[in-house]
């Protein structure tokens, strides 16, 4: 029970913050302004700390989405390499310590302002609902 069930929040906690909260919103595409690099170049690469070796290296998610076929024992490799070439569209991650507590933070604020998108819009960000953070309307 209990194990499965921090196994279940932790996999949940590690793709949610591949895909939310950086310094800026990060856009969403969908319609005719989607595509397949558009698409990856809105993930992140996160820093796990030591857990990054039990992890597969995961932390190296933008180059995991644009070419998945790497196995992942070269993606640390990989992403060295695309960087100079995604240039500003390659967001560095926060350095982490031994345990990665800085992604806390991350995940808090993200938790706080990103409630829902559009239903209308090809490009669209994550938007809060003031009546989830306790504002009035």
């Amino acid at each position: 029970g209990i194990p499965y069930w921090i196994f279940v929040m932790w996999l949940d906690f590690v793709t949610y913050l591949h895909h939310h909260g950086h310094q800026d919103k990060l856009p969403w595409y969908r319609g005719k302004e989607w595509s397949y690099l558009r698409g990856g170049l809105t993930t992140l690469d996160r820093d796990y700390g030591w857990i990054n070796n039990i992890h597969h290296d995961i932390g190296t998610h933008v180059i995991h989405h644009l070419f998945p076929q790497i196995p992942h024992y070269h993606l640390v490799e990989a992403t060295e390499a695309a960087q100079p070439v995604l240039g500003e569209y390659y967001r560095e991650p926060k350095n982490s310590g031994p345990l990665p507590l800085h992604l806390l933070g991350s995940l808090i604020k993200s938790m706080k302002q990103d409630h829902f998108v559009s239903d209308t819009g090809d490009v669209v960000y994550y938007e809060a609902d003031p009546k989830l953070n306790g504002q009035r309307t």
